[in-house]
């Protein structure tokens, strides 16, 4: 018996009888026992269920599914605190509005073999508000002062739910998970780079299929189906949308206009299974996407992505049970048409194929809550015609291979008061004669 309870029943003991010297004391002394147990073992399931809540929010942001799945076991956890955890006399909270935001600031140097050339700069990379309204249990709408989410949201039920208006486009595992405080690496895929991951772009080398974020105004449909017995980790998602879609001239420029540029739109799907049944402390995430559509103003130059990605999460790796070690995977194929003059008469357009390929492996060891270690491999490859400024020799017309290789290793610290430090070096390998790099940066990311 705790502490606290024998002070209790001792108390009882001696100032029960003033009022009740009729009734028996063995009596009393199990009354009060019962009710102590009643109220311990309220107060551990109570503590339970919270760690069980937090235990599967933790565990749902690493899983492969939909990022949606988040927000949901959020507002679980919300709605239990406020529900259960609150004193008797409180009445349900009548907020409806959530108000959050990031900033992401970071420091990077970076060197060129040969000592050529060399950055050296301070950057604020993010700053916005994220505000989010739920008007009911199946309506909610969130707003991103970045421009990278403005959309209204109804939840049917987990098999049916609809978004709409700038929405982040459910494609490849990174895409949707690649807000700054969301992602554990420092700098994004070679696949996805974003504008403060690029500090060169050598002629003939590939480029990202898309920069991440990759949010465009369009609709979404998704929805999970869950194991007979509900888990989370055990579950197929799928997601249908038709979105504006990438823009470009006479190639892909990586990214969107959020107004459509030409009479086409941009199709695409995804598919993901999620597993947590196949071994102990072992959870497996298989997923598909493709897309396409026509990027042009005269809706001629077509474009598609086909990608498959892995996801494994071991728990329990280090000593104490704690830690996990995760490994993410992704290949995309995206092939496209562009449309470029001829050396000598620019006037004269050539219409060709760019096909771009990529992966990447992520290994992420978890060492406990606060620490996390990691090492990463990225390809990216181009097989299209070489460019002399911007135009194709009709000499040489032959397609010509490029790649990039980039190693990368980083460290990342979690406070407990939610800010996050990461540090990464990495060994850029260009092709086509372009010098090699080394680069090391070092960023926080403070989410409130």
């Amino acid at each position: 018996m705790r502490p606290l309870a024998r002070h209790l029943l001792v108390f009882a003991l001696l100032v029960c009888p003033l009022f009740a010297e009729d009734e028996d004391l063995n009596d009393r002394v199990s009354r009060l026992e019962q009710l102590l147990d009643k109220e311990r073992a309220r107060g551990e399931a109570r503590d339970d269920r919270i760690r069980e809540l937090e235990e599967a929010l933790q565990k749902s942001t690493e899983a492969l599914a939909h990022s949606q799945d988040r927000r949901k076991i959020e507002a679980e956890i919300e709605d239990y605190l406020e529900r259960r955890l609150a004193e008797p006399t409180a009445g349900p909270s009548s907020s409806r509005l959530s108000i959050g935001g990031v900033i992401v600031g970071s420091y990077r140097f970076t060197e060129f073999s040969g000592g050529s050339s060399q950055t050296n700069t301070f950057l604020v990379e993010e700053r916005y508000l994220r505000f989010v309204y739920r008007f009911s249990d199946n309506v909610t709408t969130r707003y991103y002062t970045n421009g990278s989410l403005a959309e209204l949201e109804w939840h049917q039920s987990d098999l049916i739910q609809i978004n709409f208006g700038v929405i982040v486009v459910p494609f490849g595992q990174f895409n949707q998970r690649s807000f700054p405080d969301t992602f554990e690496t420092l700098s994004r895929p070679l696949l996805y780079l974003g504008d403060e991951d690029i500090f060169v772009t050598p002629a003939n080398n590939p480029t990202a299929v898309f920069r991440s974020i990759y949010s465009d105004t369009g609709v979404v449909l998704s929805g999970s189906l869950f194991g007979e017995e509900g888990s989370a980790y055990d579950q197929i998602y799928y997601a249908l949308f038709i979105t504006n879609g990438l823009v470009g001239v006479g190639d892909l420029a990586g990214g969107s206009a959020f107004s459509d540029n030409n009479d086409n739109k941009q199709i695409g799907i995804r598919v993901t299974y999620t597993t947590s049944q196949l071994m102990k402390n072992v959870r497996l995430g298989v997923g598909g996407s493709w897309m396409s559509g026509k990027y042009d103003l005269n809706d001629s130059l077509s474009y598609r992505m086909a990608g498959a990605d892995l996801l494994i999460v071991i728990d329990n790796v280090f000593p104490r049970g704690q830690g996990t070690l995760t490994v993410r995977a992704e290949f995309v194929y995206a092939p496209r048409e562009i449309l470029a003059g001829t050396l000598g008469d620019p006037a004269t357009l050539i219409n060709d194929a760019s096909r771009v390929m990529g992966a990447y492996v992520i290994v992420e060891a978890r060492i406990d809550t606060g620490w996390m270690v990691y090492v990463e491999v990225d390809w990216l490859q181009r097989d299209a015609p070489l460019l002399t400024n911007g135009l194709i020799d009709p000499a040489n017309p032959d397609d010509v291979k490029s790649r990039i290789l980039r190693y990368s290793i980083g460290i990342v610290r979690k406070f407990e008061i939610g800010i996050i430090w990461k540090f990464e070096y990495a060994y850029w390998n260009f092709d086509q004669g372009a010098a090699n790099a080394h680069r090391i940066s070092t960023q926080i990311v403070v989410p409130f």
